[in-house]
């Protein structure tokens, strides 16, 4: 399965124009050393205030004499890890592409390491763009071609075969970076960026944005060991995922905003699942204008069984995690969750899911709610009948709309084996049902309790109760 080398954009033209005049500001002030005025970098816990002291220049083969004084002189990308290691807090280091000369910078052959650091007011950049001048970038055009590729096609047939270790890997807890403007075609499960380190390794003040990529085993990958403190994730997208676009082990205090992030189906069979983001442990994260769309993994051929569990979520938090809130985010197309949330302490707001098996699985007891939220059509996949929201802990659930159609519920009590009965309680909003789709259903005990909702058009306040069936 090969893929176009050419980007063309989901984004709507005011957001495009958005994230063009952000990160084309930024490069463009980096590249004369100075940061302008209007140039944002979104975040929250970043000095927004902080410039580059001093910028070298690079290209994928280098020009000139290689001393990086200006693009006729530029060193060769070869040569970033060595310059990297004589960074001092405020360094620039500027990586320039001009896409007509047809030169990307391999991606299969060597890896960058970053170990440095910044500090507070003057933390590193990292950028990647269009050559400008004598000594400028500017942000890419939509349809420009990838910066990094392969040098042999990358596919989905060859993704397991081949392997292949991140692009960039940091190390050291580098921190204190600013990395943006990066265009990538065909990375290896282990990331373009990964975060290296042993146990207790911490990572902090660190801000991605402007990441486009294409087929992608996944951009963003953590070791076990590693904590991601004060992180930022803004203005990426990313078509054509395997895995994910991030995995996170621990993270903490950390924003992602404004995320394309389409699977496009790509289904490596196995146990090579896709969960778009991956979160294992941490709290205090905000997920925001996140747009997740079409991860869906079928299981293996089991013959004379019953069918397996079909795989692909969008956003995913396991129980080591908590206070988590996922704001105007929208996920379609999940062969299983659009949000998977183990977390204690999740909110989700504004948000929205369709033609997902489940479009909410809320799984911890705790501060759990879910407010002004429309999750449409769930999708009974192989044997496991689909809802609206799936409950195994405690819910509120606020002026939300369900609408569940044929073979499937608005809501699924689910109590595990070593949980207590689950709990929802829905005030106001609306749930529709279609065909023998029902308002409730529960695998074993739980409760539902209905406050001034409408059902099918009709006001309603009741309380189900499900009673754990008894062993024969």
């Amino acid at each position: 399965m090969r893929r176009s080398d050419r980007y063309a954009s989901p984004f709507p033209v005011s957001r495009r124009q958005a994230l063009l005049a952000t990160l084309g500001g930024l490069l463009m002030g980096l590249g004369t050393g100075r940061l302008r005025a209007d140039a944002t970098v979104p975040t929250t816990q970043v000095n927004t205030a902080a410039k580059p002291k001093s910028v070298e220049l690079f290209t994928a083969s280098g020009a000139g004499d290689k001393d990086g004084h200006n693009w006729k002189n530029a060193m060769p990308i070869g040569s970033l890890s060595k310059a990297m290691g004589s960074a001092r807090p405020g360094s620039g280091f500027l990586i320039g592409f001009d896409p007509a000369a047809g030169e990307p910078a391999p991606l299969d052959q060597g890896q960058i390491l970053i170990r440095a650091s910044g500090d507070e007011h003057n933390p590193l950049f990292i950028q990647a763009g269009l050559i400008e001048g004598h000594d400028k970038m500017s942000a890419a055009a939509e349809d420009t071609a990838a910066f990094f590729k392969n040098t042999r096609a990358w596919s989905l047939d060859s993704f397991n075969k081949r392997g292949g270790s991140a692009y960039f890997a940091l190390a050291n807890g580098a921190s204190h970076l600013r990395i943006s403007g990066f265009r990538v075609d065909g990375t290896p499960a282990d990331g373009f960026f990964k975060f290296r380190g042993k146990e207790a390794t911490t990572y902090d003040d660190i801000v991605v944005s402007g990441i486009d990529a294409r087929n992608v085993g996944r951009l963003i990958e953590t070791e076990k060991g590693v904590m991601l403190q004060n992180l930022v994730v803004a203005d990426c997208r990313a078509i054509g995922i395997v895995r994910g676009f991030a995995r996170f082990r621990n993270l903490s205090g950390a924003t992602l905003r404004n995320l394309e992030l389409d699977a496009d189906n790509m289904d490596a069979g196995g146990k090579d699942v896709c969960q778009l983001i991956a979160l294992a442990a941490g709290d205090n994260v905000l997920f925001e204008n996140i747009v997740l769309r079409n991860a869906l993994n079928q299981p293996p051929p089991k013959e004379g069984k019953k069918p397996g569990y079909v795989q692909g979520d969008g956003i995913v938090c396991e129980r080591k995690t908590k206070n988590v809130t996922i704001r105007k985010c929208q996920a379609s197309g999940m062969g299983d969750g659009g949000f998977d949330v183990k977390t204690t302490n999740v909110t989700i707001e504004d948000s929205s899911t369709d033609s997902c098996k489940f479009g909410a699985r809320i799984w911890a007891e705790g501060d759990n709610v879910i407010r002004r939220c429309e999750f449409r059509n769930p999708q009974t996949r192989n044997n496991t009948k689909g809802a609206c929201i799936q409950v195994g802990g405690t819910l509120q659930i606020v002026d939300s709309k369900l609408h569940a159609g044929p073979g499937t519920a608005a809501i699924n009590l689910h109590q595990t084996k070593t949980g207590n009965a689950p709990f929802v309680q829905m005030q106001g909003g609306s749930i529709e049902t279609e065909g023998d789709g029902v308002v409730v259903n529960a695998s074993a005990a739980g409760v539902l309790e209905l406050h001034n909702v409408m059902v099918n058009g009709v006001a309603t306040d009741h309380r189900y109760v499900f009673e754990k069936k008894k062993q024969d």
